[in-house]
């Protein structure tokens, strides 16, 4: 797993979180005589945990934990929560149920999105209230990829003034199969099988101005395609293991085998390659549009209809695969490696249009551009070559 966490952070008191330690102090600090006392903040936070979930497929979605203490000497109404810039699909619940969107108001800014919670009972002097506040990230902002397999996650941690946190934990939970690889704050690393989470705590933070988590880490999207596969190696050496123990009689291949077919294979066959057609056409066909040479209506209509003819040939590859992986191992194996391929190709494909539309809006250098694209392109190559030759080794089964 690769993390590299840095925090940059300005505090106005002596008491600053050693979990800031390796940060340098800057000239804004002010040094008072003594850490400002709790009494002086309206909300006591007793627990404040942020889980920060990245998936297998970059989706990034965070939720706050809160327990909240009314530590002022009059009854309150409202919490307020500030979440990075950006957040949507925002939902505010108790151990009750989820606060209507009537009881909660949501202002965007620059920097950061404020969320003011109207609670439906008021919370009286030291009071305690348990809320989660659950949001998503645009991927494209906070998620950056420097190389096709390495991730930078740069997000920020801020909080109302008048929040005394007594505990706060931050915990990222990688996308299982993801590699950690250094962090400059030491964090506690909790890993689980294939998963792991990267966490931090910090007690009696009193002010946090504008400090910034970044996580880089490494991670082979088409693990996610590898996983089931394992499952079903398991699943295989299992039955196996059983044939064995019984001693079925006959070659195994016998009975895990159904016969072969040319002509189920060579419809296979067919059907592949009238795909590989119809979706260099696609190509061909985005690329005279972009150069104007037909018109976005003619392209339309042509793409519709290779569309709903390539969804009829999935459909029907879908079951041809099936009965050709039960020919036997060979068979299956050959099935196995082509929808590895095909998985590698369509990621090089979406890698490639991800890069070039990244540079359009000027998000990456020209170095990083051509570093990037040349990388998806070897990658493109490599899944083109490979299905050419499993194509070519099964057609030679049927001459």
């Amino acid at each position: 797993m690769l993390f590299i966490i840095v925090l940059n952070v300005k505090y106005d008191y002596v008491k600053t979180a050693s979990i800031f330690s390796n940060v340098q102090p800057v000239s804004s600090v002010k040094v008072l005589n003594e850490t400002p006392s709790a009494s002086n903040f309206t909300y006591i936070i007793n627990e404040w945990r942020r889980e920060i979930k990245i998936d297998a497929w970059g989706g990034l979605s965070i939720a706050d934990r809160c327990q909240i203490t009314n530590n002022a000497n009059e009854t309150v109404y409202e919490v307020i929560f500030i979440l990075p810039a950006n957040a949507s699909s925002i939902s505010v619940q108790n151990p009750f149920g989820t606060f209507s969107t009537s009881s909660i108001t949501i202002s965007n800014y620059p920097t950061f999105v404020k969320v003011r919670v109207f609670l439906s009972d008021y919370l009286s002097p030291q009071e305690k209230l348990r809320l989660l506040v659950t949001y998503n990230l645009p991927t494209s902002v906070y998620i950056q990829q420097s190389s096709w397999q390495d991730y930078i996650l740069n997000i920020s941690l801020n909080k109302p003034d008048d929040w005394f946190v007594e505990k706060l934990t931050v915990a990222v939970f990688l996308p299982e199969g993801a590699e950690y690889r250094e962090s400059s704050l030491t964090p506690a690393i909790q890993k689980s099988g294939f998963s792991a989470v990267v966490e931090f705590t910090e007690e009696d933070v009193t002010h946090i101005d504008e400090p910034v988590i970044i996580l880089k880490y490494q991670f082979f999207i088409l693990w996610s395609i590898f996983r089931p596969a394992l499952w079903a190696g398991l699943v295989i050496i299992v039955f196996v293991v059983i044939l064995f123990v019984r001693k079925v009689s006959g070659p195994l291949s016998e009975v895990i085998s159904s016969t072969f077919s040319p002509e189920i294979l060579r419809n296979f066959l067919n059907r592949y390659d009238e795909r590989m057609r119809l979706q260099r056409e696609l190509d061909i066909l985005k690329d005279n549009v972009e150069k104007g040479k037909i018109s976005r209506r003619n392209y339309r209509l042509r793409k519709n209809s290779i569309d709903d003819h390539l969804s009829r040939l999935k459909e029907d590859l879908s079951e041809l695969r099936e009965k050709i992986a039960s020919f036997g191992e060979y068979y299956s194996k050959q099935i196995k490696r082509l929808e590895t391929a095909e998985a590698e190709l369509e990621t090089s494909q979406k890698g490639i249009e991800s890069v070039k539309a990244r540079y359009i809006r000027k998000e990456i250098t020209g170095e990083t551009y051509h570093k990037m694209l040349e990388e998806y392109n070897q990658m493109k190559d490599r899944a083109e070559t490979v299905i050419e030759e499993i194509l070519s080794e099964l057609r030679e089964q049927i001459r």
